[in-house]
């Protein structure tokens, strides 16, 4: 019966709300759910579950939902909760000020069994749905204002990655000298001061099941952050050698479920099932797992590996190799050509590097110059896209002029209007997402989302 009400809640959402929130919003229900079935454990009387940026609270409440009668019980007309989940968003414009109203809407379906049951506890369950999800609004840092240590057993969470404002975020804590000695570890990104609470909340032997982009793994600037994730997993379990030789379980997902277009269409591909079945059978057999495993896409890493690659990058399908790529389709079969045709491919890259030769040649030439320094905003007009740009908008004004998004496929485009924003030559750059920060030139007439700058 859940079901349904949850995926009009879910529908109704997707349809209301401007696509540049999606990502504030919405974590792709497949993925919310194969997290949750990989973090099941014994839920324990006290438990304390949390999700530091809730948006419409799926995490926690997936996690309890099979388990809520025998969670949350009645008793003298009050409630009685067993455990307790709580979510934090913070919100200073109308749209974020949304996502508190609507977690505790979701809550209110996902208990409506149990409120339908008991109509003289109104009053105690709009209490229970208050202390669950909290609104943050005394800083711009929400969540993170708070300097919490060891508190939580388990968390659950996809926290926001963008770099846009970031920087805002770093100041505030300067300013704040409990703040500035919480978040020492100067990680890139909000990504980045999510995870450094995240590892800090947790209680010694606490779990946490985090969604993060691959720039915490790859970054340079983040091999600190690598370097504590890893020493703080260790301290926090009990230090037996057992422990501190886990091995680590990773899997290859190519489909998630839905499509990756602007849809998000439900698909029958779907990795993450697998994964989760695997992980399950890894959790109660660490040690004779390898053995076992036939599946390609799921491999036992040493955990030397992370501690050997803390200066380089933890990303995970580079411990595949192409040949292991190409059979699982996840990269093009590497293809062989003629001599001659290798011939003509160092024809045309030595043509293409002599026609850079005469400019090279006057810029080494030049003596006499001067430097200055410009900021951005006084050589180029910067813009950021337009809200309007969602999906309801585009399906009823279909032209032939494009629309960029913060996507990289198909250079950008999602889709084309019978209007446009822009005419001529300029920059557009992603502003979210995991390749925040790509450049595309374009050349003709065009609009943005507000996932893009101009």
């Amino acid at each position: 019966m859940l079901a349904i009400p949850s995926k009009l809640f879910e529908s109704f959402l997707k349809e209301s709300i401007s696509k540049k929130n999606w990502g504030q919003f919405f974590t792709p229900i497949s993925v919310v759910r194969a997290i949750n079935d990989m973090a099941q454990t014994d839920i324990k009387e006290g438990m304390k579950i949390c999700d530091p940026a809730c948006g419409v609270g799926k995490f926690p409440l997936e996690y309890i939902k099979e388990n809520l009668h025998e969670l949350f019980k009645i008793k003298n007309g009050k409630v009685e909760s067993k455990i307790k989940i709580i979510g934090f968003d913070k919100g200073f414009d109308k749209d974020e000020q949304k996502t508190i109203i609507l977690a505790k809407a979701n809550m209110l379906i996902y208990f409506c069994e149990l409120i339908r049951g008991n109509p003289g506890c109104t009053k105690e369950f709009a209490n229970l749905l208050n202390q669950s999800f909290i609104l943050k609004t005394n800083s711009i840092l929400g969540t993170l204002s708070e300097p919490i240590e060891n508190e939580y057993d388990l968390i659950l969470t996809n926290p926001p990655y963008v770099t846009s404002g970031s920087s805002n975020l770093k100041e505030e804590i300067e300013k704040n000298t409990i703040l500035k000695n919480y978040y020492k570890i100067n990680g890139m990104g909000v990504e980045g001061l999510f995870t450094e609470w995240i590892v800090k909340a947790l209680k010694p032997n606490g779990k946490a099941f985090i969604v993060l982009p691959d720039g915490i793994f790859n970054r340079q600037h983040d091999k600190n952050l690598r370097k504590y994730i890893l020493e703080e997993s260790i301290t926090k379990k009990s230090s037996t050698v057992e422990i501190q030789t886990d091995p680590v379980f990773t899997y290859i997902c190519s489909e998630i479920g839905e499509s990756r277009d602007i849809n998000k269409f439900a698909i029958e591909e779907n990795d993450l099932k697998e994964a989760v079945e695997l992980f399950k059978s890894f959790q109660g057999n660490k040690k004779g797992f390898s053995k076992l495993n036939t599946d390609k896409r799921c491999k036992v890493q040493p955990i030397d590996i992370f501690r050997n690659g803390v200066e380089s990058h933890w990303i995970i399908d580079k411990l595949w190799d192409d040949k292991e790529k190409s059979e699982l389709r996840i990269v093009d079969e590497n293809k062989s050509i003629t001599l001659f045709d290798f011939s003509n491919v160092l024809n045309a890259t030595s043509d293409t590097i002599l026609s850079y030769e005469e400019n090279i040649k006057q810029i080494t030439n030049l003596n006499n110059f001067k430097s200055v320094s410009k900021k951005i905003g006084d050589i180029f007009n910067i813009e950021r896209g337009k809200s309007k740009y969602k999906k309801s908008y585009m399906n009823k004004h279909k032209g032939q002029y494009p629309v960029y998004s913060s996507q990289t496929s198909n250079e950008g485009m999602i889709a084309n209007i019978d209007t446009y924003d822009y005419d001529g030559k300029c920059l557009t750059w992603t502003t979210d997402g995991t390749y925040v920060g790509t450049v595309f030139l374009r050349d003709g007439t065009f609009s943005i989302t507000t996932h893009c700058g101009a």
